[in-house]
C-alpha cells in the first residue's frame, strides 16, 4: 500500500477534478476546486477512492503565485538594444583582459590588437589588474563577472534592474488573487455580469465566508479591474457561451484521435443545423437538426439525417445503415460525381458490392469503433442493438467535454461556412448573429434541405482538399477525403458491408408483452392483426414467457410482430385508427393524452385517444388559428412519417392483413365536367416505385 504526504496548498486530483488542500483536522481534509467548490471529506474516504492522485500538477493560473522563472534567452532576445550593446562591450572587455583579444580568438584580432598592456605573453593576473584600472572597478569584481559569463554565458554580464519582469499584482493580497479566480470559475455557466458590480460585490462575499466579514477587503474598483483583467483570460462580463465553452477544456494536454485505415474510428454527433426548414402546409418554420456519421481516418463524411428538432435512437439507429449503404445518384447530377470518380478498382469492387452501380462518389465503410457523445439517442437500446448486430465497438466520449471528438465538432463549423451561410433561411449559430427576417427567407422544406446537402456533401465537401487531413508519412501532402479513401484501400483493403434485408424491423424498439385476445396493449394503444390469433393467451418461447412487439416512435399508427413459424414481420394496426388519421410520433401521443387527462378522461379510453388526436391532426380548415405547437406538431409528425416508410422500404415488405382505409367517395365527383380538376383522381395516382438495391 502506498504512502502519500498531504500539506496544506497541495494540489491533489480527486473525481476527476483537481483540488487544493485548504486546510487538515484529523481524520478529515477540506478541499478547495478549481471552479471555487469547497468541502470537507475524511481523509480515509480520500485515500482509498480509486480516483486521488497525489502531488499533481497545479492549474496553469495557480503558477502566477510563485515567484517567475524567465527563459534567460527569451527574455535576452527581448532586450532593448542599448541593454544588449551594453553586455556585449561588457564581454569584449572581459576576453581582452583574459586573453589580450576583445573577441577571445588571435585569428580574428582587430588592427591595434593586441595592447602592450594585455600582451597575451604577460601573465593574466596582470592583465585583470590593467583592465580593472581601465574600468575603475576591483579585480574581485572582475573575477566576479568572468565567473557569471562562464556560468550563464552573456546573461550573466546583462544588467537584471532592465530584465525585471513587470508584476501588475505585487501589490495585491493574495487571498483577493485566489478569491477572484475561484468566483470566475465558479460563474463561468452562469449569466454575464459586469466586473465593476456583481463580480465585484460576490468576490468580497467569498473573502468574507472564508475569512471573516472585513478580514480581507477588496482594492479600489480601478485596481480590482486591472487585476481581474491580467488574472482571467476571459472577463465575467463575456457572454455566457464563450465562458462555458472555455470551462469545457480539458485541464490537461490535448490528446489525438489517431486512425490509419478507414472504419477503425467513426465519430456521431448531432448539432442543430443553423438553416429554418420551411414548411408549406402550415406556412411556418421549423428548427432542424443534423446528425453525422464522421471517418477520422478519411474525414469522409459517411452519412446524414436532417430531422426535426428532437432526434430519436431510431434515427441514429438507421444512421449506422445508411453509413454501410451506398448514396445513390440522383436525377440531373454530373457524373462526375459517380462512384467510380473515387479512382478505385471500381470494377472489382461490382462484382463485392453491385449496389455501387448506381452509387454516388462517397465512401461506403463498415465501421469498427463509434465515438459518440452523451445524448439520450446515442446511449439507447436501439444503437446498442445495432452495434451487436453489426459487431461494432461502442466508446463514448466524457460529458462536456466536446475535446474527446474535436474532429466532428471542427466539421459542424465547416459545414456552418460552406453550407448553411448560404442557404436561405440561415439564422445564425446564437441569437446575435440573427437577422430579424430570418423566418421569413426561409423557403426550402426538410427533404429538400436534405438533398441539397446531399449534393454538397458528394459535389463539395468529399471532393475538397482539407489542411487537416494528412496522410501517414505524407505530412506535406493535401488530399481530399475521397482521395485520402482511395489511398487507404491501397494498404488496408476494401471490407464489404453486410446488408440484411430486414434491418429496419431488428432496429425498432422491441415492447415485452401479452398476446391478449383482442390484440396486444402498447402505451395504452390497442394493435391486432390476423397472425395474432394463432398466439392470443400463448406463451412465448423466450424466458420471460412474453411476445416482442417492434414499434417506431416516429409513426405509432403500426407496431410490428415476427410470426416465429415462417419468420416474416407482420403489420399490427391501432385498432381505433381511421382514414383520417395521419401517421403520429410518441410526442404526439404524449400531448393527445395530456388532453385527454385535462377532460377528465383515462389514457386507456381509446375512443377519446382518437378523438384527441383528430382534434390535434384535422385543424386544416382554419390554419391560420393554429398555434406554434401545433404547426411544429404537424409538421415533425408528417416529415417523421415519410422518413419512417421510406426507411421501412429498403427492407421486404411485411405482410399486411388490413385494407388500406379511405375515404367514402364524393358523389359529386361523378358530375364534374371533363376538363376540370376533377378529371384527376390524385388519390388513384399509383405511386412510382422506389429503387431498391437488393433487388438488383
Amino acid at each position: 500500500m502506498s504512502s502519500h504526504r498531504l500539506a496544506v496548498t497541495d494540489w491533489i486530483e480527486f473525481e476527476e477534478e483537481r483540488h487544493q488542500v485548504a486546510g487538515l483536522d484529523g481524520a478529515t481534509v477540506r478541499l478547495r476546486s478549481e471552479n471555487g467548490r469547497v468541502q470537507t471529506i475524511m481523509l480515509s474516504v480520500l485515500l482509498a477512492d480509486s480516483s486521488f492522485r497525489a502531488a499533481v500538477e497545479p492549474p496553469p493560473t495557480a503558477l502566477m503565485d510563485s515567484d517567475a522563472h524567465p527563459d534567460p534567452a527569451g527574455v535576452l532576445a527581448s532586450l532593448d538594444k542599448a541593454v544588449k550593446d551594453a553586455a556585449l562591450k561588457l564581454e569584449a572587455h572581459l576576453l581582452e583582459a583574459m586573453t589580450g583579444y576583445r573577441s577571445g580568438d588571435p585569428l580574428s584580432a582587430a588592427a591595434d590588437e593586441p595592447r602592450p598592456q594585455y600582451d597575451p605573453a604577460l601573465p593574466q593576473v596582470v592583465r585583470v589588474q590593467a583592465k580593472a584600472q581601465e574600468l575603475g572597478v576591483t579585480e574581485r569584481w572582475m573575477w566576479k563577472l568572468w565567473a557569471r559569463r562562464a556560468e550563464n554565458g552573456l546573461w550573466g554580464l546583462v544588467d537584471k534592474r532592465k530584465t525585471r519582469v513587470p508584476n501588475p499584482l505585487r501589490n495585491l493580497d493574495p487571498r483577493v488573487v485566489q478569491a477572484i479566480r475561484d468566483q470566475a470559475a465558479a460563474e463561468r455557466a452562469d449569466s454575464s455580469a459586469t466586473i465593476g458590480n456583481r463580480f465585484y460585490r460576490r468576490t468580497q462575499n467569498r473573502l468574507n465566508a472564508d475569512h471573516g466579514a472585513g478580514a480581507v477587503p477588496l482594492p479600489s474598483r480601478d485596481i480590482f479591474r486591472r487585476a481581474v483583467t491580467h488574472l482571467l483570460d476571459i472577463s465575467p462580463s463575456a457572454p455566457a457561451y464563450q465562458r462555458s465553452s472555455a470551462a469545457n477544456q480539458p485541464d490537461r494536454p490535448f490528446g489525438n484521435v489517431i486512425a490509419t485505415r478507414p472504419g477503425e474510428v467513426v465519430m456521431l454527433d448531432t448539432t442543430p443545423l443553423d438553416v429554418l426548414a420551411y414548411d408549406p402546409g402550415t406556412t411556418s418554420t421549423i428548427r432542424v437538426e443534423l446528425t453525422i456519421a464522421l471517418d477520422v481516418a478519411t474525414r469522409s463524411l459517411l452519412a446524414w439525417r436532417l430531422t426535426p428538432e428532437g432526434t430519436k435512437a431510431i434515427d441514429i439507429g438507421l444512421l449506422l445503415a445508411d453509413v454501410m449503404t451506398p448514396e445513390m445518384m440522383r436525377p440531373g447530377w454530373s457524373d462526375a460525381l459517380r462512384y467510380q470518380m473515387l479512382r478505385v478498382p471500381y470494377e472489382r469492387l461490382l462484382t463485392v458490392d453491385e449496389r455501387l452501380a448506381e452509387a454516388a462518389a462517397r465512401p461506403v465503410i463498415y465501421p469498427e469503433t463509434l465515438l459518440y457523445d452523451h445524448g439520450k439517442p446515442y446511449k439507447s437500446d436501439v444503437v446498442w442493438r445495432a452495434c451487436t448486430l453489426w459487431k461494432i465497438d461502442l466508446q463514448d466520449a466524457r460529458k462536456l467535454k466536446p475535446t474527446d471528438k474535436p474532429q466532428v465538432e471542427r466539421l459542424f463549423k465547416t459545414i456552418r461556412e460552406q453550407f448553411a451561410e448560404h442557404v436561405a433561411g440561415y439564422k445564425g449559430f446564437n441569437v446575435a448573429h440573427r437577422g430579424r427576417t430570418a423566418e421569413e427567407q426561409a423557403r426550402w422544406t426538410i427533404d429538400e434541405l436534405t438533398e441539397f446537402f446531399a449534393e454538397y456533401v458528394i459535389g463539395v465537401y468529399q471532393r475538397k482538399h482539407h489542411r487537416g487531413l494528412t496522410l501517414h508519412g505524407f505530412p506535406d501532402l493535401r488530399v481530399s477525403p475521397n482521395e485520402a479513401y482511395a489511398m487507404a484501400l491501397g494498404s488496408a483493403g476494401y471490407v464489404d458491408c453486410p446488408r440484411e434485408t430486414n434491418v429496419y424491423f431488428e432496429l425498432l424498439p422491441i415492447a415485452k408483452r401479452v398476446i391478449h385476445p383482442y390484440g396486444v396493449e402498447l402505451n395504452h394503444l390497442t394493435y391486432n392483426a390476423d397472425v395474432l390469433y394463432r398466439y392470443r393467451k400463448a406463451k412465448a418461447p423466450y424466458p420471460d414467457e412474453l411476445w416482442p412487439i417492434r414499434y417506431d416512435p416516429r409513426n405509432l399508427l403500426h407496431a410490428y410482430f415476427l410470426d416465429p413459424s415462417d419468420g416474416r414481420w407482420h403489420v399490427l394496426r391501432w385498432t381505433h385508427a381511421l382514414g383520417e388519421h395521419q401517421p403520429f410520433t410518441d410526442i404526439t401521443l404524449r400531448e393527445a393524452k395530456r388532453l385527454i387527462t385535462l377532460r377528465g378522461c383515462a389514457p386507456e379510453d381509446q375512443e377519446a385517444v382518437a378523438q384527441a388526436l383528430t382534434d390535434l391532426q384535422n385543424r386544416t380548415d382554419a390554419p391560420e388559428t393554429w398555434t406554434a405547437a401545433d404547426r411544429k406538431r404537424h409538421t415533425r409528425d408528417e416529415h417523421r412519417g415519410a422518413a419512417q416508410s421510406r426507411d421501412m422500404q429498403r427492407n421486404d415488405a411485411p405482410v399486411n392483413s388490413h385494407p388500406p382505409l379511405t375515404a367514402v367517395p364524393d358523389a359529386t365527383d361523378e358530375e364534374t365536367e371533363p376538363g376540370e380538376w376533377g378529371d384527376l383522381d390524385l388519390s388513384k395516382v399509383r405511386a412510382a416505385e422506389v429503387w431498391d438495391p437488393d433487388a438488383i
